[in-house]
């Protein structure tokens, strides 16, 4: 077998090539673009275990400019992307020629996930969240994010996300969450980066009722427990501007049965990025009202950047397509729609 160093080296070439198993199917130049488009590269998650390199040289080909990626981890505090280090992997991609412009990562507390549907039937809810912040655990959670910005200054990363909600079940577990999301954005602050919060639909529950009580009923609130409210306006509320931006999912607002044009409109500049997701392939559903978004991100929430993802391609019946060919397929949409820049 190829030790690892020679493998990436002949990996890397023949994806320049044209000649990885993943790249040769991209074959032809991307398109000429004056947009600059991005993707989450959980996007095409199992491309990426099977053939790196092509992989990401296949987003190149397709004619997006920039990715955000996942697979971010630290291992005794040493950190890699999906088993790469640091130095391997920001090579790969100055190599295949895709900018890093973000990362989704969140410290290592005990995962609790909640998938539902969320597909071709919209049912259910998407809930990543991770235990509940205490006093405990806050030391360790900010050695994690001390040193993941290291990491992602040797990556040339200028900015991270968190796309898992701790568990609140009070407004006291809130302004915990708030408080340690600021000191993490002062932390990135310092290190000229820029750290934000990724939502999912869990995020647009309300809090503040005791555990047990009705959270749908208004008259569920007693004397002795907190006004319910949403735990995403209380985030967007109790957090420093300056130190936490939004990166809004926008499907999922929608699951959430929240209007991001709304949120747009009420907390002018804190989303300056934006998931784009639908169903399934982008424009494919008649779901979302991209125009909508779009126009009023720009006017409204500030926007800088927006990255295509897909969670659920193709769900169960609907068609065979690699998570590539839909990412592909989503590519053309935005880059044909005339409301976006």
């Amino acid at each position: 077998m190829l030790k690892r160093r020679n493998f990436l080296k002949n990996a890397t070439v023949l994806a320049a090539a044209g000649s990885s198993p993943i790249a040769s199917t991209w074959s032809a130049a991307a398109p000429q673009q004056t947009k600059k488009i991005g993707v989450q590269t959980y996007s095409i998650r199992r491309e990426l275990k099977q053939d790196m390199v092509g992989s990401l040289t296949a987003l190149k080909k397709i004619g997006f400019s920039h990715i955000e990626l996942y697979g971010y981890e630290q291992q005794n505090k040493k950190g890699s992307v999906l088993g790469y280090s640091l130095k391997e992997y920001r090579k790969i991609l100055s190599d295949v020629g895709l900018e890093p412009t973000s990362s989704h990562l969140e410290p290592p507390l005990q995962s609790i996930y909640k998938f539902g549907d969320g597909g071709g039937t919209g049912k259910g809810e998407r809930s990543i969240q991770i235990e509940a912040y205490t006093k405990q655990n806050i030391p360790a959670i900010m050695e994690f994010w001390k040193r993941a910005i290291a990491d992602h200054q040797e990556l040339g990363i200028p900015v991270m996300v968190q796309p898992a909600m701790p568990v609140v079940n009070t407004v006291d577990d809130a302004k915990l969450v708030c408080d340690i999301f600021n000191q993490t954005g002062e932390l990135a602050k310092q290190a000229n980066l820029r750290w934000g919060y990724h939502n999912h639909s869990a995020e647009f529950k309300r809090i503040g009722l005791k555990r047990g009580e009705d959270w749908s009923s208004e008259m569920a609130i007693t004397p002795t427990s907190y006004t319910s409210e949403i735990f995403y306006d209380f985030l967007l509320t109790h957090t420093d501007p300056a130190l936490v931006f939004f990166e809004m999912d926008v499907y999922w607002a929608v699951m959430g049965q929240c209007d991001p044009v709304s949120y747009f409109n009420r907390y002018p500049g804190r989303f300056p990025l934006l998931h784009i997701k639908d169903r399934d392939i982008l424009g494919s559903t008649g779901f979302m009202n991209f125009a909508s978004i779009f126009e009023a991100g720009y006017s409204k929430g500030g926007l800088e950047r927006y990255y295509v993802e897909l969670e659920y391609p193709n769900p169960a019946g609907s068609t065979s397509l690699s998570q590539l060919e839909s990412v592909k397929r989503s590519y053309d949409f935005v880059a044909n729609a005339g409301f976006v820049k």
